[in-house]
């Protein structure tokens, strides 16, 4: 008998990976901030350009269940 369960391989990595991203994303821009406010701002530019160049490389796809 076949089963019924739809629900893809990998899904609870997926989740994890999708926090870890979120938390990381946080972080970078606090960092950014203190730097900024801190008087750092060539550190700040660099890090935040960082993060762009690093973003661009990152492809997130979103599965809608309904």
């Amino acid at each position: 008998m076949t089963s019924l369960d739809r629900t893809p391989v990998g899904t609870e990595t997926s989740a994890r990976a999708y926090v870890w991203a979120t938390v990381t994303t946080l972080a970078t821009l606090a960092t950014i901030l203190a730097l900024a406010l801190t008087g750092n701002e060539k550190a700040a530019v660099a890090l935040a350009a960082a993060g762009i160049v690093s973003g661009a490389a990152v492809r997130v796809t979103v599965h809608i269940k309904r």
